[in-house]
């Protein structure tokens, strides 16, 4: 997954209650694990003259950017390439009690000073809290809360299945995703708290019709990232992605693309009473799913 592979740098919004550096406002975290390079090459990167964070440092505890995986941070449900259920499956399966047991001992490990200040970004990308986003590969998670309503209640049609799942499953997703964001910032209050590749607008309408390309978000994905306006509430930084593709190099369009993308995650920022969250941009230096070093155009499409 992009997760996966350590995205290597985000960039810190101007407005924040709570500053991890001395910067005013803009903040480069090195979300890599370099540290590998001296381990097996001798190569020593000394990111703090470029005034860059560097995370993560040797190990994966006491990190300024603490990348919490599918397994490092309570019971997340969710089914593998064999389609077999860990955790439940499915959120509607899960313990909160005992996830928030396992998360409070994830934490004491990852995190073991109470009071650090930091970034904790949640990377859980198998399933969607919308209904409606998980297509393809992720209808499983549809597919398995059908049946889990028609298992309860075989008088109901297809169609009262159907609505029931969605509500069951929506319901479920976000009250996991809620409490779990609660209970790290009850744990761990002076870490920044979000879901890595939150928010997504799916701008990805450029292929095949480049020429026409706004980069604008479709208005049906702004009104679906407001559905999950309690995500945002709850959140304390917002994490999402501009990952180029390689049909974006040195584009225009590739300036668009990502300038939309950080637009929406500013709106949402906003969201709620008090300051504006921090969003933090990850982004990486290839093109995406590539070892292609990105050209200056696109370079400075992200940086502008």
């Amino acid at each position: 997954s992009e997760g996966e592979q350590g995205p290597p740098w985000g960039l810190y919004s101007p407005l924040s209650s709570l500053q991890l550096t001395d910067c005013p406002g803009l903040l480069f975290v090195w979300n890599a694990r370099t540290q590998e390079c001296e381990t097996h090459e001798g190569v020593k990167l000394s990111l703090d003259q470029f005034d860059i964070v560097s995370s993560p440092t040797q190990g994966y505890t006491r990190q300024t950017l603490s990348f919490f995986y599918k397994d490092h941070l309570g019971h997340y449900p969710y089914y593998d390439a064999e389609d077999v259920q860990v955790i439940g499956g499915i959120p509607q399966r899960v313990n909160l009690s005992q996830h928030f047991e396992r998360m409070s001992k994830d934490l004491d490990t990852y995190i073991p000073d109470r009071q650090a200040k930091g970034l904790s970004v949640i990377d859980w990308e198998e399933w969607r809290p919308l209904w409606v986003r998980n297509w393809s590969a992720k209808d499983v998670y549809r597919r398995r809360s059908r049946e889990l309503v028609a298992r309860k209640n075989s008088r109901l049609t297809q169609e009262q299945v159907a609505t029931a799942a969605k509500e069951e499953f929506e319901f479920a997703a976000r009250q996991f995703m809620q409490e779990t964001l609660r209970q790290g910032k009850n744990l761990r209050p002076n870490q920044l708290w979000g879901f890595y590749l939150f928010p997504d607008c799916y701008n990805h309408d450029y292929k095949g019709k480049m020429e026409s390309y706004t980069g604008r978000c479709p208005d049906v994905e702004i009104e679906r990232n407001d559905e999950l306006n309690w995500l945002w509430n709850e959140s304390t930084a917002l994490f999402p992605s501009i990952y180029l593709d390689p049909d974006l190099r040195s584009t225009d369009q590739g300036r668009l693309f990502v300038l939309n993308r950080v637009k929406e995650a500013m709106r949402l920022a906003s969201v709620g009473d008090g300051l504006a969250r921090p969003v933090f941009v990850y982004s990486r230096p290839t093109y995406n799913n590539e070892m292609t070093l990105l050209t200056e155009s696109s370079s400075l499409s992200i940086k502008n």
